[in-house]
């Protein structure tokens, strides 16, 4: 009886980016032509077989109902929202540059060429927030009065973010001026872990949600490779980044891959252990998820999905 490896491979093919419905437990992901798989404990199944090029970004709703897909990109970018219940794609308005879930309900707020607006899925109603006129822009949506508006980061670029408070209309700076500004946000946006660049000198701290550095972490790691829970960091962290790489940007391009090394954070007590994976195998992970008692992850070395047992 051979025991259970701590490290599984979960597709056989590669995949974009994946997402867990936590209603269900059912995982989702999307394989490089865009179509949507599903696997439950028993098998995998194709959910829609209709392909999407130039795939950017996968983002899912805060339960995993729901998943935005950004593509076309960088020509056209276009946007849609795929359902899991009816496994059917919806398409947000043509000229949407910009668009992120609300941390709590079924709603999307977007960014066109000319304003702000919320988009509730359940009823299929829009509302204007502020008229903008932005080209280059992300969105983070914070709490349910709080959206953040974020430039492009460039390691080189001081960039600016600001809040805006959706009842007020208030547009205030929330952190400005950094270079290489990334923030990968708990599932609840109270916590935050953010990458930026001093003196060309790449650093990750987490931050609260007033954008306040609350520790500066010894060890370098981009945002995009932690997972934040109740009272946890989970962080994949390379053993080693060599003098003269710029991040995040040449993660970005692809021009620079990594070895890591998988360590849990415990707030509570400010513990730092590793989880060994025992396994040989070379891991730069990214998108980390819990469930169960299992880590997600994608392996960018062959952008496979795995498991790790807790």
């Amino acid at each position: 009886n051979i025991a259970k490896q701590k490290l599984q491979s979960l597709t056989e093919n590669p995949v974009f980016d994946y997402w867990i419905n936590q209603k269900t437990g059912d995982i989702y992901y999307l394989n490089e032509s865009g179509q949507v798989l599903k696997q439950t404990a028993e098998k995998e199944e194709l959910v829609n077989s209709q392909t999407i090029n130039k795939l950017n970004r996968v983002e899912p709703s805060s339960d995993g109902t729901y998943a935005l897909a950004k593509f076309n990109y960088p020509q056209l970018p276009t946007f849609s929202i795929f359902n899991t219940v009816t496994n059917a794609w919806q398409a947000l308005p043509a000229n949407t540059l910009a668009a992120t879930w609300s941390p709590s309900s079924q709603e999307i707020i977007y960014a066109d060429d000319k304003a702000l607006k919320i988009l509730d899925i359940l009823t299929g109603k829009t509302k204007e927030v502020l008229k903008i006129t932005q080209k280059e822009l992300e969105l983070s949506w914070l709490s349910p009065s709080t959206v953040l508006l974020e430039n492009q980061s460039l390691a080189g670029i001081p960039s600016n973010f600001w809040l805006l408070n959706l009842t007020t209309k208030n547009l205030v700076p929330f952190i400005q001026g950094e270079s290489g500004l990334t923030i990968q946000w708990s599932k609840n946006r109270e916590f935050g872990i953010k990458l930026n660049n001093e003196n060309r000198a790449p650093r990750t701290s987490l931050i609260d949600k007033n954008g306040s550095t609350l520790i500066t972490f010894s060890f370098v790691t981009l945002p995009s490779k932690c997972l934040i829970t109740e009272k946890k960091i989970y962080c994949a962290v390379p053993k080693n980044i060599n003098e003269g790489i710029l991040l995040p940007d040449d993660y970005y391009k692809k021009s620079v891959y990594f070895d890591d090394d998988f360590y849990l954070i415990d707030l509570g007590n400010g513990s730092v252990n590793e989880l060994k994976t025992d396994s040989d195998l070379t891991i730069d992970a990214e998108h980390l998820e819990i469930s169960g008692e299992k880590l997600f992850f994608k392996n960018r070395l062959d952008d496979k999905l795995y498991s790790l047992a807790l």
